[in-house]
């Protein structure tokens, strides 16, 4: 597309200045019949509303299936224009943006949030949030609001503040933020014309001067419309136009417990979900964030167009767009319908970073369980003779002592060379059955971390819980045959779901096999099949012998 200067903007054919000047011209009509707002949308025809609805309510016709690549290119193309001059808040194009998302809005029957004062609220001084419903339809839980909502300003001309160049020429923003207002706006509608509407009312959202410092957010956030009390999560479409392999980036999700798998749940169409463990004041996400609303922002990533005028409509991955615009909308009805919404987790950068790397630490980097060593030649011949016991392990806490020998690990003997798998598959609380001078003994020890049951180790996280991530898997363990590995999330054994890490350990010991274990990765779900293992003494030892004696025929283990 050819670049237009702000110079040469003043040099545009009369056409050209006559169309933006019919955009213009419904400001001072929406304006003037802004406070009839309501009414007019009510007045709509019947025979419009019904025909409107019928088509989204045929079984084999989802709401999901009216969001169109072709009308979300037709508000790209229209928002991503020269003629819209770069949508800078406050300036004229902006206004017209403004004013034909209105227009979409009145079109599709949603009404703004505030019957009688319209979709414009004004702020700052000149600028304009845009604000709709779609009101509930739970007699309680109506009052209670599921935000969805992305910014629909750019940069103008362009500046050295706000763009990476070249400078004063039109950035028309395609990617940003066209796509996500037109998703956004494409949502909007087939939530209007659902038949049954979801029980708690969802806020629709077009946020000006976010490229100013997230100035219509912030704006939103001192003078609410509806109470931030009210608003129970928040989804922000920001950039949703370059969709790519690595998928769609979602910040935020550990802003309240559960929402990876509830995302995940929603993802019928196949989306690669990348869950960042960053999350910054970047978007239209953090002031709803730092005023304690769960806030996730949805981001197919930067690319060397970002705030530059080469970020066009013909770049964009159209069906990238619909599918993502698809998952909001999915997400914002299970959202409005869910029995229960979780409220907000203390969360911090650094603490996430930190387990994202722990969930990367490589197995001979991870404290061993038990904290002793043995000698490896009498291992040989099924005796296992401890030689050490490193100081505060869980061996030393216990009572374990140098030259105790190790009959049985909980309910099965040591053997050759399965010592270190008995250990790494225990659960966590396990009795040593041990002979010490010539008496036997019992001893109760709490081994560090989780069991390694059938080959792979695990944690858990209080932002995600019911489930359990794989850390590790050994290598031709029955685990890795299955083709888990690691960040799957194992959501429940052979159809039982679990809660506490005690809950997952006792169904992975007394399971039938084989495991049906219903795991997610990168937000897909599915089911993996770990194979028969005849007896507990085998789960525990000689599927995984592989991963732990090799290195003891030379030297002693540290399990």
């Amino acid at each position: 597309m050819k670049r237009i200067s702000r110079k040469n903007f003043r040099r545009m054919s009369l056409a050209t200045i006559l169309c933006l000047a019919g955009v213009l011209s419904t400001r001072n009509a929406l304006s003037q019949s802004d406070a009839q707002t309501s009414q007019s949308v009510k007045a709509q025809t019947t025979d419009d509303q019904s025909s409107s609805v019928k088509s989204f309510t045929k079984s084999d016709s989802p709401a999901a299936d009216s969001i169109t690549e072709s009308e979300l290119k037709r508000h790209i193309d229209f928002l991503a224009s020269d003629t819209l001059q770069g949508r800078e808040a406050g300036m004229q194009g902006n206004y017209a943006a403004g004013a034909y998302i209105v227009d979409q809005l009145r079109k599709s029957n949603v009404p703004p949030i505030t019957n009688g004062e319209g979709y414009f609220h004004y702020f700052h001084p000149n600028f304009r949030n845009i604000l709709a419903v779609i009101p509930g339809s739970d007699p309680q839980l109506k009052n209670e609001f599921i935000l969805v909502g992305g910014h629909y300003d750019h940069v103008g001309f362009g500046n050295r503040t706000n763009s990476r160049g070249p400078f004063g020429v039109v950035h028309n923003g395609a990617d940003d933020n066209a796509s996500g207002t037109a998703g956004v706006l494409e949502v909007a509608e087939a939530l209007a014309a659902l038949k049954t509407k979801p029980k708690r009312s969802i806020l629709i959202a077009f946020w000006d001067g976010e490229e100013k410092g997230l100035l219509g957010a912030k704006h939103y956030v001192d003078y609410p419309a509806v109470s931030l009390s009210k608003i129970r999560f928040h989804l922000n479409a920001d950039m949703i136009g370059r969709l790519r392999p690595d998928g769609l980036e979602i910040s935020g999700w550990q802003t309240a417990t559960a929402c990876r798998h509830f995302l995940s749940e929603q993802n019928v169409d196949g989306l690669n979900l990348h869950f960042m463990y960053t999350y910054k004041p970047e978007s239209d996400h953090w002031p709803f964030f730092e005023r304690r609303v769960p806030s996730m922002m949805l981001h197919t990533g930067k690319h060397p167009d970002y705030h530059r005028p080469s970020d066009d409509t013909h770049l964009l991955n159209m069906g990238g767009v619909r599918t993502v615009s698809r998952f909001i909308l999915r997400c914002a009805i299970a959202a409005a319908n869910a029995d229960s919404l979780p409220a907000i987790r203390d969360w911090s950068n650094e603490a996430a970073e930190t387990f994202a790397q722990r969930l990367k630490m490589p197995i001979q980097n991870q404290p061993s369980r038990l904290g002793v060593t043995y000698n490896a030649t009498l291992a040989k011949d099924g005796t296992i003779r401890l030689t050490s016991i490193a100081a505060g392990s869980p061996a030393a806490l216990s009572g374990l002592q140098v030259e105790d020998e190790v009959l049985a690990v909980g309910m099965i003997a040591t053997k050759s060379n399965d010592f270190r798998s008995l250990v790494m598959s225990a659960p966590s609380e396990t009795v040593f059955k041990i002979r010490r001078a010539d008496s036997q003994h019992e001893i109760s020890v709490t081994l560090r971390g989780n069991t390694a049951l059938y080959g792979f180790r695990w944690v858990m996280h209080e932002a995600e819980p019911g489930s359990a991530i794989v850390t590790n898997t050994t290598s031709e363990s029955l685990a890795a045959i299955a083709n888990l590995r690691s960040q799957h999330r194992i959501r429940s054994v052979n159809g039982k779901t679990f809660a506490k890490r005690a809950d997952f350990e006792t169904l992975l010991i007394n399971a039938q096999t084989p495991l049906k274990l219903k795991v997610e990765l990168d937000g897909s779900i599915e089911t993996l099949t770990i194979g028969s293992s005849p007896s507990n003494a085998q789960k525990f030892s000689s599927s995984q012998n592989s991963h732990s004696e090799n290195a003891t025929k030379k030297k002693p283990d540290n399990p």
